[in-house]
């Protein structure tokens, strides 16, 4: 059982690996050599699990020591999303600029580049996601030249329909051929060679048997994604036992157990009442605004991220706004604001505020940004703050001294 001490946390083992460390194999080997051959249009399809998204961060990492690589990802309504998701990544904030205003910024930024000899690639991951305004934009930067060239090479990763999309607009655009490569899911053969590469770069080969590696190849129907939680399910459960190595044993409870998380998740979905769900916070929205305009009304959960980085559940393109800039709690007794230590702050209602209670058409600032909260009125009155449980892997400062309980509300 000594042994078994040395494990390595299941969840590093199978953490995101970076895109200059990824597994490839035969199959993304050919992908990435196809995707290497020159095309204004490349497109990367397959089903999900297949490893698009690593191939597309890998690809644009490692094929392009002299190429300015710009990455959107989707969904996306319009074309001011996929402006502003491309000038963050060129370390170029959109500011307070309207649509035209962005994409003469980003014209003038890929004029340079291309001045300077250097190519400019476009890398756009869940391309099946992007409406139709977003499309359109993709389509009128593919038409900017300079030189009587084309500006811009796009590559992009989805299902098949994503190179339906871009096939139909092939003679449109006069671009030339669109370069199409398909990934198959992945064999049992693919899956092993997978596991083994993940558990080899921690020495970790001697923890799982080979009925185990083999036995969860073959359970994950050509998925990594599902190889990855099996797998890690499997070595969680051998931490928690007197078996030094993972048999199939372990596999079949670890298989018992992810049946019994999707069932639990199944019932969590289904709409339930009140009374049923004593956790669940009441129903509210932000109503997200721009200069008068409104953008998008969002459903408030149990933490609700608001910042700048694509990754939060509230996305608000500004460099005025940090990547994880502030973050509404839901409780059953009504919605907190907690500012996570960001440089501009959040204001409610025309003040500066780090800790709060929310309560219906409060109005809060966030860079050039307005949130007006929706919830019932009779929330959140006289609520206490949350406790610090509820605010888990969020950065928060300290809470500062409260000087007075009164919140200023507008009506």
């Amino acid at each position: 059982m000594g042994e078994t001490r040395r494990l390595v946390s299941p969840a590093r083992v199978f953490a995101r690996p970076t895109a200059d460390q990824i597994w490839l194999g035969p199959s993304q080997q050919t992908a990435l050599s196809q995707l290497s051959r020159p095309a204004p249009i490349r497109v990367i399809v397959g089903p999900p699990s297949s490893g698009k998204t690593t191939l597309l961060q890998h690809f644009g990492t490692h094929l392009y020591d002299n190429a300015v690589v710009l990455h959107c990802r989707g969904p996306k309504d319009d074309a001011s999303a996929v402006l502003a998701s491309l000038l963050l990544s060129a370390d170029l904030g959109p500011w307070d600029l309207s649509e035209i205003e962005q994409r003469n910024l980003l014209t003038v930024f890929v004029q340079q580049r291309r001045s300077q000899n250097r190519r400019v690639v476009l890398l756009v991951d869940d391309a099946h996601t992007l409406k139709s305004g977003a499309l359109e934009e993709l389509e009128r930067l593919l038409l900017f030249k300079v030189d009587k060239k084309p500006a811009l090479e796009l590559v992009l990763a989805g299902p098949t329909s994503v190179a339906k999309y871009w096939r139909n607009a092939q003679d449109r655009l006069e671009l030339g051929d669109v370069l199409v490569h398909g990934l198959m899911p992945a064999s049992q053969d693919d899956l092993v060679r997978y596991l083994d590469w993940r558990l080899g770069r921690f020495e970790m080969q001697s923890f799982m048997t080979r009925v185990a590696t083999e036995m969860i190849a073959r359970l994950s129907g050509g998925r990594y994604a599902a190889a990855d939680v099996l797998c890690q399910l499997s070595l969680l459960s051998l931490r928690q036992s007197s078996i030094e190595r993972a048999d199939a044993r372990v596999v079949r409870q670890a298989v018992a157990t992810l049946v019994a998380r999707k069932a639990a998740k199944l019932e969590t979905d289904r709409p339930q009442n009140a009374e049923q769900r004593l956790d669940a916070p009441p129903q509210g929205y932000v109503v997200v605004s721009r200069g008068g305009k409104v953008l998008t009304r969002i459903t408030l959960g149990q933490r609700t991220l608001i910042g700048r980085s694509e990754h939060n559940d509230v996305c608000l393109a500004s460099p005025y706004l940090g990547r994880h800039h502030a973050v509404i709690v839901g409780t059953p007794e009504g919605y907190y604001l907690v500012d996570l230590n960001s440089v501009n702050g959040v204001m409610l209602n025309g003040r500066r505020v780090e800790r709060t209670v929310l309560c219906d058409e409060d109005v809060l600032t966030v860079g050039p940004f307005r949130l007006k909260v929706q919830v019932p009125e009779w929330l959140a009155h006289d609520g206490a703050l949350p406790q610090g449980e509820s605010l888990v892997d969020t950065a928060v400062m300290p809470p500062p001294i409260q000087e007075s309980s009164a919140v200023w509300r507008v009506k």
